[in-house]
């Protein structure tokens, strides 16, 4: 074998073993990592023999999952409801008006990549959190069930618990009632949807919205 070769795959493997296989993080950019592999007392490597270490362990660089973040709390609060409802059947399933909003960036805010083997992607070190107030965007609300779409809502300012009442009570409502009678309507625990004037209304029409 030229020596070239040779050297180039004891290269390889020496940079393999300076990488922990199945720890998937943030990726340093290749020329950080190959600067700090070379730091060591170990001989030196090349960027391209770095990426391609990477690749050979499956390391591709891949856009973070994006994820909400949540508290502690909202974990709780989550497995506690799919605890509640995991022995739930498909027919029950079927009567659930699923709703949320959120907000859809008009620009790109960064870029941002990770390195992580198949089925490490929702790994705490490969996702990036996300909120959904921020600036740059546009706001939808939506609903949806088995029986058809719902209403689509632009939100032209702050979602906040008057304007929340008012996407609820003229656009969720008359779905409701006329499209899927008798549905279970989901929602989260953002805190307009727990406002008092949301809860009094939903209230007045429980019969409506079990």
């Amino acid at each position: 074998m030229p020596r070239y070769w040779s050297s180039m795959r004891h290269q390889r493997k020496r940079t393999s073993e300076a990488v922990p296989l199945g720890k998937a993080k943030w990726a340093p950019d290749s020329v950080q990592l190959t600067a700090q592999y070379n730091a060591g007392p170990s001989a030196s490597v090349s960027e391209h023999t770095v990426q391609r270490t990477l690749l050979d362990m499956g390391l591709c660089s891949r856009r973070p999952t994006r994820v909400p973040l949540l508290t502690k709390r909202h974990r709780q609060l989550r497995l506690q409801w799919a605890r509640e409802h995991r022995d739930w059947i498909m027919d029950e399933w079927k009567r659930v008006a699923w709703s949320d909003e959120s907000r859809f960036l008009i620009h790109h805010d960064g870029r941002v990549r990770v390195r992580h083997l198949t089925g490490e992607q929702l790994l705490p070190s490969c996702t990036a959190g996300h909120i959904q107030a921020c600036d740059g965007g546009i706001m939808l609300w939506g609903t949806f069930s088995r029986a058809a779409l719902g209403p689509v809502v632009v939100v032209e300012q702050t979602m906040n618990a008057a304007n929340y009442l008012n996407i609820i009570a003229n656009q969720l409502h008359p779905y409701m009632v006329f499209v899927f009678p008798n549905g279970i309507f989901q929602q989260d625990n953002t805190l307009c949807h727990k406002a008092r004037i949301v809860l009094e209304w939903f209230e007045e029409y429980t019969d409506e919205f079990h």
